[in-house]
């Protein structure tokens, strides 16, 4: 019988995405299921796992820097951890632009970019602007690594679109989950969307679906996953950092006024 997880609980760390420092993964209360409409999935779920973590990897469907901005608090812990995020996204790829590829396969990674930098539009959104500066401040800073993949299969193309995700702390504690829910503000808020959760201090079982995640993860980053292949962009970080890149963010201000302080 598997060990209830209320054991773990702690209800201080992840009452109203309250930062709490200086805790591992197992010291939070943590689900087995997330649900929107039930749970608060950004303050109950992303915030506080963020906080307590040293890395991030995510393969998403689609990603929008829209989700940096929700859970902006959690990210910024995970910085000051001295963390890092990972992230392997699809690019939303049109009718034409497949038939393109398939007419000619040496124009595939061109494609791939324009559809990229199609998603790369300029806001007059003052908090959409803020958004894009943090997720180009990440990547200046070597915090935020994102590669495009696509699926390839006897001629055939598509959108790379599994959604997972594996949260890791200093203590080797990991958290792997897996569902519906895309990294953008509307399935955070307005989708119903969910998520099943992995713990690997819960149960053997568990432990052998948080290593599954981890091992498929790492195979579709070094493009050694049969039928999904990396797009090489390297263009894409001076890209996002060019567009977006602003005024230094208040949140990476404070954190390095704490660091110093610490100092």
């Amino acid at each position: 019988m598997r060990r209830s997880r209320e054991r773990h609980l702690r209800k201080e760390s992840t009452k109203k995405g309250k930062i709490v420092e200086n805790m591992a993964l197992k010291d939070l209360g943590i689900k087995q299921e997330y649900r929107s409409f039930h749970d608060n999935i950004v303050r109950d779920f992303y915030i506080p796992i963020l906080q307590q973590s040293s890395i991030y990897k995510r393969a998403v469907g689609f990603f929008s820097s829209t989700s940096l901005s929700e859970i902006s608090k959690g990210i910024c812990s995970l910085v000051q951890n001295g963390g890092f995020i990972q992230i392997v996204a699809s690019p939303f790829l049109s009718e034409d632009d497949i038939k393109a590829i398939k007419k000619g396969y040496e124009l595939r990674n061109e494609i791939v970019k324009e559809a990229i930098l199609r998603t790369l539009s300029d806001s007059n959104n003052y908090f959409e602007k803020e958004r894009l500066n943090l997720l180009a401040h990440l990547i200046a800073d070597n915090k935020l690594d994102i590669k495009i993949a696509i699926t390839e299969d006897t001629g055939n193309f598509g959108m790379y679109h599994e959604k997972m995700g594996i949260f890791c702390d200093k203590d080797g504690n990991k958290i792997a989950f897996s569902g519906s829910m895309n990294e953008s503000a509307n399935a955070f808020h307005a989708n119903y969307e969910s998520i099943d959760v992995f713990c690997n201090w819960m149960s053997t079982e568990e432990s052998e679906r948080v290593e599954a995640k981890e091992v498929a993860f790492s195979k579709i980053w070094n493009n050694s996953e049969r039928n999904v292949t990396i797009i090489d962009f390297p263009e894409l970080p001076d890209e996002i950092i060019k567009r977006y890149k602003k005024h230094p963010l208040i949140l990476i201000l404070i954190l390095k006024k704490k660091n110093n302080k610490k100092e």
